[in-house]
């Protein structure tokens, strides 16, 4: 057939040429088991080291066609309960940041940063009946980790590590959470939220 003589040409090329191929159409795929059964006819022990390699070659290009059947095709789209953002639409949210942060800081408030994933048990009970709603990850490391489920329990995280007693700050970031979308109503599973908290006395700015 016209597979094998490819093939056959490719193998005086070199080995290596030999091992490359394409994957095979359902009806190519009858063509290879007759070669494969007029190979095996010959037996093993008279065939030549090119009809063995063709042999090798031929089963490996039926595996690859079985192991092909009943995949599902790949559609790109964004995870349930997300969605992509226009530049058009990141300029607005650029100024509505901007507004609400020069509002922050004229009051004398400074921001913090936080890590997008917290220690499991760290959010662990924090939540009540919406801990089931929080991002659980796989073991990392040989740590438990999860994605933030709001902004205030990683600044708890943040004040009681840092031995924090007064600070009036604003965060805002990316928050998850497992629940179940509605975009249509703007419920999201990723989403940004705005918090402002004064730990300790702060004096009047």
């Amino acid at each position: 057939t016209t597979l094998f003589r490819s093939h056959h040409r490719a193998r005086h090329r070199g080995y290596g040429a030999a091992r490359q191929y394409r994957s095979p159409s359902r009806g190519e795929d009858v063509e290879l088991n007759i070669e494969i059964k007029a190979f095996a006819a010959r037996g093993r022990a008279m065939a030549s080291n090119s009809e063995i390699d063709n042999i090798t070659t031929l089963l490996d290009q039926q595996t690859h066609l079985k192991d092909n059947e009943g995949k599902h095709k790949f559609v790109l789209k964004t995870p349930k309960g997300t969605r992509d953002y226009t530049p058009k639409q990141m300029a607005i949210r650029e100024r509505v940041f901007n507004t609400i942060v020069n509002c922050f800081k004229r009051h004398g408030a400074e921001t913090i940063d936080t890590p997008v994933f917290e220690l499991k048990e760290t959010l662990t009970g924090k939540y009540g009946e919406d801990s089931k709603l929080i991002y659980d990850l796989k073991d990392q490391g040989g740590e438990l980790l999860s994605l933030r489920y709001d902004l205030t329990v990683p600044f708890a995280r943040y004040l009681a590590m840092n031995k924090i007693t007064n600070i009036k700050r604003y965060h805002i970031a990316k928050v998850y959470r497992r629940d179940n979308p509605a975009m249509t109503k703007g419920r999201f599973r990723e989403f940004y939220q705005c918090d402002f908290d004064i730990a300790g006395q702060i004096g009047r700015a």
